[in-house]
């Protein structure tokens, strides 16, 4: 029981910052759906549903100018190749989660999520399904707040980048990373991705950048932590 307690306690911990972050995110997607023609009820139940965070974003955009499913469906799977990467450092944490547990909760796993699971994780702490389900439910709650809000008052607001919630996401997730720069190889890795990411994104990369800046930070971590294994 006392286990039971703390695993919920870590998880709310955990996940009341993402939760207090996603409200003007979620704020900001209803807008953007309301006004690219999505009813309140529809912008509401993607992030219920869906729950992408970029991917609905982009999902609007496109719904607004008139893309096809398809087409919207190709550029989330796109944006969302890192995914596969974020699985495969969950492997280690959750080798002890039942299976079952592990395929529901991957839905969840947002970049803030993951970022929290994992200092978790490094922390030392007990990784259990109740503290990794309360973490997810938590944040997940903020999501859908922020939607609602955005979508019952979307009339009312032209511009959402006046309030700088456009902002909202990159600054909470850099607040998340930080503190897991632990040594000079994660400092080295963070900036490598951040600087090939610019690099992409002004050589006309688009979404790719993420991808290419994602793979080349990555090989440089591996690379970088085998030389010091060495050493």
């Amino acid at each position: 029981m006392k286990i039971a307690k703390s695993s919920f306690y870590d998880g709310v911990r955990l996940g009341l910052p993402i939760m207090i972050g996603y409200i003007p995110l979620g704020f900001a997607f209803g807008v953007l759906a309301v006004k690219n023609g999505i009813s309140g009820f529809w912008a509401v139940m993607l992030s219920v549903f869906v729950f992408a965070g970029a991917g609905q974003f982009i999902a609007a955009g496109m719904l607004g100018a008139g893309a096809s499913f398809l087409s919207i469906g190709a550029a989330n799977m796109l944006v969302n190749l890192r995914h596969i990467l974020m699985s495969a450092a969950l492997v280690t944490p959750w080798k002890h989660l039942p299976f079952g547990w592990k395929m529901f909760l991957a839905f969840f796993q947002t970049d803030e999520i993951f970022a929290a699971n994992i200092s978790h994780y490094k922390s030392g702490r007990e990784v259990t399904v109740t503290q990794v389900f309360t973490l997810a439910l938590v944040a997940h709650f903020g999501w859908i707040f922020g939607t609602f809000l955005g979508a019952v008052s979307g009339s009312l607001i032209t511009n959402v980048e006046a309030f700088g919630l456009d902002f909202a996401l990159p600054a909470m997730f850099t607040a998340l990373l930080v503190p897991l720069l632990a040594d000079r190889v994660q400092v080295i890795v963070c900036l490598a991705g951040a600087l090939a990411s610019l690099g992409f994104m002004q050589l006309g990369f688009d979404r790719w950048s993420i991808i290419l800046a994602t793979l080349i930070s990555a090989s440089a971590g591996l690379y970088l932590s085998l030389q010091k294994e060495k050493n």
